[in-house]
């Protein structure tokens, strides 16, 4: 029973997380939006003054982008500490379990090994670009948001049937 409780705790800590990491993000570039717009206060204001507006947004865009790639850096370790414990409180639960678990922690290691790290690269090279962005730079951006989301979203979609399955076990 300890087992089952364990892995619960786990797949709800994860998708917690994981939602909150989605807020996260976004919220930081609506930040930006909001200190550049209506909600700015007079002396932020007064210290951007130097800057042309272009260049208020790149270097603030800039700073929740870092912001966001050091969020994200350090999420994917926690990711794959929560994937491996999934996995071993799993393993002894049944092959449906055990397969969700290691679904969700291939998810991790996939973002980890490729897509992170090409979306950090490439998000950090376009960051001072003059928007709109050119089009073929924006496509890819976009390609490694969207695969970076469906492996999110394929992790959300395996843990919460997992959960369902470990917690029937346990009533």
């Amino acid at each position: 029973m300890s087992t089952r409780a364990g892995a619960l705790l786990v797949i709800g800590l994860w998708i917690g997380l994981l939602a909150a990491s989605w807020a996260m993000a976004s919220a930081s570039f609506r930040t930006v939006d909001r200190l550049l717009g209506s909600e700015a206060r007079p002396e932020f204001q007064a210290k951007l003054g130097p800057l042309s507006a272009d260049d208020r947004r790149a270097v603030l865009r800039h700073v929740a982008a870092e912001s966001n790639r050091w969020m994200f850096r350090t999420w994917t370790r926690v990711e794959m500490v929560l994937g491996a414990l999934l996995v071993a409180a799993s393993w002894r639960l049944g092959p449906v379990p055990r397969a969700l678990a290691l679904v969700a922690l291939a998810a991790v290691v996939a973002q980890a090994a490729g897509v992170a790290p090409a979306i950090s690269e490439l998000g950090r090279s376009l960051d001072f670009v003059p928007r709109p962005l050119p089009p073929a730079e924006g496509r890819r951006f976009g390609l490694l948001h969207a695969a970076y989301m469906v492996a999110d979203l394929v992790k959300a979609g395996v843990l919460l049937p997992a959960a369902v399955i470990i917690a029937r076990r346990l009533s």
